[in-house]
């Protein structure tokens, strides 16, 4: 059954609230959110931006959303470029060539019930916390902006992937053709990654390349479990190299030849060791990177600059201190000497040609680094809970401890390793991390955090994350 935007103002602003998270919109369609919603969102949207491109993503629900969106915001007499279906940052590309804001309609990695909207600016930067805060409270007080109808035309979506296709294949080749496995989750990265693959020299074996809503074949946040079909498809075919995305095709991760995934740091290890051959500057990490960041950085006699989560502090930061490359845990990268903004396929196609340019292959390369551990748990609590529980928790280490950054949420580092507490922006959930320089190191801090953790949330269950 749908639920109206009226519904919401009956029962308390506060219950519409909450799909205002820091960097978009999320929620689940039908309950927290329908095109009636929709429609508020894009009309609220027009307060920024009177010439915006909208694209979206494989979602059931998102061609509907996309349509009461662009309503909303022609209503308030804006003119609108409907991109339809694309990736992520293909739609990013064609919105920065043209100079306009976008309005990308996706719950990115979260599951096929959930949908929303993201903002960007027609410089490639996602919107800030306040900004999204300032749309919530136009919807929430039923703020109508309403002016003569404004212009909303359609762009030939292939057209759009072809420039976008053209453009990367000058800047990068493959210096041998190596075999790629691609796994798209069913996702909209299939739409361009297989094409752009083969246009920069690469043999590709497509994984799950049928684009469906409902993600049938795994869920649209590639974790460990979910890539046994990757893994095997890179096994039986003889793959160089296996790559991971999500629903909207705007994170990714790698797994080597040999079956193993690899970690952030590690992926931009295999980057950095030919991007940082021709370009300048430190590197920008978020807070959760591990230690392993910094060593590689040091390998290159580069400076570390670490960032509170979210790929907009990523772009933001990497552009204030004009930085080779930045990174986040979570499958966000930048490289600015290819595209100023974060997407997943430009920056997965750099580290194959990386790796085609290598006598060694994947595995042995990731053999080259130093071997910390690491683990993040991940503990449910309320969305009006869970900054509180930090807020204590900061107040508590401060007196504590001696190396405490409160960044974004709160970080304790000591001489054998770290430990970082912080609320998920896009989850009800609290997210621990930890990393130390021995098996015994990373136990000893685990037990000891996860039980203060689980004394100031009142809970005892975890969801372990890879």
């Amino acid at each position: 059954m749908r639920i109206g935007f009226n519904y919401f103002l009956r029962v308390g602003m506060e219950d519409i609230s909450h799909i205002f998270r820091s960097y978009d919109v999320r929620g689940i369609y039908g309950k927290d959110i329908d095109e009636e919603v929709m429609k508020r969102i894009g009309n609220a949207f027009s307060d920024f931006s009177k010439n915006a491109v909208i694209g979206r993503d494989m979602r059931l629900s998102s061609r509907g959303l996309s349509k009461a969106f662009a309503e909303g915001l022609t209503d308030a007499g804006a003119s609108v470029t409907d991109v339809g279906l694309l990736p992520l940052g293909v739609a990013m590309f064609h919105a920065w060539r043209s100079k306009k804001d976008l309005a990308y309609i996706t719950a990115s990695h979260l599951p096929k019930e959930w949908n929303g909207v993201k903002f960007f600016h027609s410089n490639g930067l996602g919107f800030l916390e306040n900004e999204n805060r300032k749309i919530r409270n136009i919807v929430v007080k039923e703020k109508h902006f309403q002016k003569p109808k404004g212009r909303a035309v359609a762009e030939n979506s292939r057209k759009i992937i072809h420039d976008y296709v053209s453009y990367l294949a000058k800047k990068m080749k493959a210096e041998r053709k190596a075999r790629i496995a691609m796994d798209f989750g069913n996702g909209a990265a299939a739409l361009a990654g297989h094409w752009l693959f083969r246009k920069c020299g690469f043999e590709v074996v497509p994984v799950f390349e049928k684009l469906d809503g409902t993600f049938p074949s795994r869920d649209p946040e590639p974790q460990e479990d979910d890539l046994l079909q990757l893994k095997k498809t890179i096994e039986s075919n003889k793959c160089d190299l296996g790559i991971a995305y999500d629903g909207d095709g705007d994170r990714m991760l790698l797994v080597s030849n040999d079956g193993r995934k690899l970690s952030a740091e590690q992926a931009s290890y295999l980057i950095l060791s030919e991007l940082l051959k021709k370009q300048k500057g430190p590197i920008v990490a978020n807070i959760e990177c591990t230690r392993l960041v910094d060593h590689i950085a040091g390998k290159f006699s580069r400076k570390v600059r670490r960032i509170p989560v979210g790929h907009t502090f990523l772009v933001s930061e990497t552009r204030k201190s004009r930085a080779c490359f930045g990174l986040e845990t979570s499958g966000h990268y930048i490289i600015p000497s290819v595209l100023p903004f974060d997407d997943a396929l430009a920056v997965s196609l750099y580290a194959a040609c990386a790796l085609s340019k290598k006598e060694k292959s994947a595995g042995e390369i990731i053999d080259e680094l130093p071997k910390y551990y690491f683990e993040r748990v991940s503990m449910e609590c309320s969305d009006k809970k869970k900054f509180l529980v930090i807020d204590r928790l900061r107040k508590k280490f401060k007196e504590q401890y001696k190396k405490v950054m409160a960044i974004d949420g709160v970080r304790i580092d000591f001489p054998y390793g770290w430990v970082l507490i912080r609320a998920s922006n896009t989850s009800p959930m609290i997210r621990m991390t930890v990393e130390a320089g021995s098996s015994s190191g990373l136990e000893k801090l685990k037990a000891e955090f996860l039980g203060m953790l689980q004394k100031e949330t009142g809970k005892t269950g975890m969801i372990k994350n890879d």
